[in-house]
């Protein structure tokens, strides 16, 4: 009888490291996909204050685009991984959708992913329609933020998901990962901000305003999932 019940926890936690290095594996495509966002992002207001929008297909907008592909992409593998060939261990700690299992944190992603991708098309269209933007947050530009905001905070879930598995003591995995992909949406939050940022901008109270009542939000929040000081 010790001797099952020995094998049977063996099983339980050899399928918990699998899917703890398969986790690891994916935050990390994840997360280089969301520095890419973050760089095309910066490059793109940069291109369209120098240059203008002269093509759809510019770098920014490529590394943008390839950015959010490899969040969606390697967590729809991650879904179909632990859906067709998880364990039943596995399964019971992820989310049902539609038939498919996976973690939440994926299911963010996936979802940012699509969003970023569905924001192309409106995009293109609304610059035809209306030219060039007078403001970062137009329309196509909301949906498009808040995919890349919601691809890098999906990687953050998935990282908690592997710190929430691992011996309580032992040192959290993905700590530094974790403080990571924080930096990366901290700097998202401040570019959807960019317009209140500027300079001359920063001699006004709404420029006061607006940071001390989004940045607090992120960094007391991040500081409390973390495991780091």
């Amino acid at each position: 009888m010790s001797t099952l019940a020995a094998t049977t926890a063996d099983s339980i936690g050899e399928s918990s490291a699998g899917l703890t290095w398969s986790l690891s594996r994916c935050t990390r495509v994840v997360l280089a996909g969301g520095t890419l966002i973050a760089i095309g992002i910066l490059w793109d207001i940069s291109w369209h204050r120098t240059i203008g929008r002269d093509s759809f297909w510019t770098p920014a907008h490529m590394a943008i685009y390839l950015g959010g592909l490899m969040g969606g992409l390697t967590c729809g593998w991650l879904v179909i991984q632990t859906t067709f060939f998880g364990s039943p261990e596995q399964k019971a700690a992820t989310v049902k959708l539609w038939g498919f299992r996976g973690p939440f944190g994926a299911w963010v992603t996936i979802w940012g992913s699509m969003a970023m991708l569905i924001s192309a098309p409106f995009d293109n269209w609304w610059h035809a329609a209306y030219g060039v933007d007078v403001k970062i947050l137009s329309p196509p530009h909301a949906v498009l933020a808040a995919g890349m905001w919601a691809t890098v905070l999906g990687a953050l879930f998935l990282l908690l998901r592997e710190q929430n598995l691992s011996s309580p003591d032992q040192p959290a995995p993905g700590r530094h990962l974790f403080l990571y992909a924080s930096g990366i949406i901290v700097a998202m939050a401040s570019v959807f901000l960019i317009e209140h940022s500027f300079p001359n901008q920063q001699h006004t109270s709404v420029f006061y305003q607006i940071s001390a009542t989004t940045f607090p939000f992120y960094l007391v929040g991040l500081a409390r999932a973390s495991k780091s000081r």
